[in-house]
């Protein structure tokens, strides 16, 4: 009986931790890094899985790497550190569509928004590659994929998979995406909107929609027959910030 009442304890001590260490975590900067590419051939090799309705749609809440907050950018550019992982993909065959490396203050997934993504050929307003992914911090650090990589159809087409509208502020006043709490403001959702666009059809697409849960300094691969991931997300200690 002792020894089911120590193991107890040090089960409770370990979940209070974890639980500290996870409030400690949200409104922590970290560096994130993130190499999005595509395999040769990867299209047709998923034929079996192309979905015929796809439910794709972008969320309410959203930044871009252009997304401004008091005066800055809500997503701080940072140098990136695996353009030899970028180089060996690209020498492997696959095409990378996406490398960036950023600075972002994480909080908990309730109060995060989710970062457009984009990359690749372009038909009208549309990218091949698209979508969007949310990182947020509870216990782990977690990414949520909510992407797509289109086989465009003919120019000109008005059937197939229509694509979503990537959305675009209608504003040009920095976005005040969150209080002190994380929350955001209701005036922010209605700043943004979807502009005019023309239809862009998709012959065929692929999604990527994967939950992944993540330790800082780590490199963490999210594979598809399609398309992968390759995301790093790092500490940043305080003579860096």
């Amino acid at each position: 009986m002792t020894r089911i009442i120590q193991l107890g304890s040090a089960l409770l001590l370990a979940i209070a931790a974890a639980s500290a260490q996870a409030a400690n975590y949200a409104g922590t900067t970290f560096e994130i890094e993130m190499i999005v590419f595509e395999r040769p051939q990867g299209m047709e090799q998923s034929r079996e899985t192309w979905p015929t309705a796809p439910r794709l749609q972008y969320p309410s809440r959203w930044v871009d790497f252009d997304t401004a907050r008091g005066g800055s950018l809500f997503l701080s550019p940072a140098a990136t550190r695996l353009d030899n992982k970028a180089a060996a993909l690209t020498r492997g065959g696959d095409r990378v569509l996406f490398h960036k490396a950023w600075r972002q203050v994480l909080q908990q997934k309730r109060n995060s928004p989710a970062i457009l993504i984009s990359g690749g050929d372009r038909a009208g307003d549309q990218s091949r590659l698209g979508g969007s992914v949310t990182l947020s911090v509870s216990r782990y650090l977690h990414l949520s994929t909510n992407l797509w990589l289109s086989e465009f159809a003919a120019a000109g087409a008005d059937s197939g998979i229509p694509l979503p509208r990537r959305p675009v502020a209608t504003t040009e006043e920095p976005l005040d995406l969150a209080s002190e709490a994380g929350d955001f403001q209701a005036a922010a959702a209605s700043a943004f909107a979807a502009q005019p666009q023309q239809a862009v059809y998709a012959q065929h697409l692929v999604p990527l929609q994967a939950e992944r849960r993540m330790r800082s300094g780590e490199l963490h691969y999210i594979d598809h027959p399609a398309f992968g991931i390759l995301i790093e997300v790092r500490t940043v200690s305080g003579s860096d910030e």
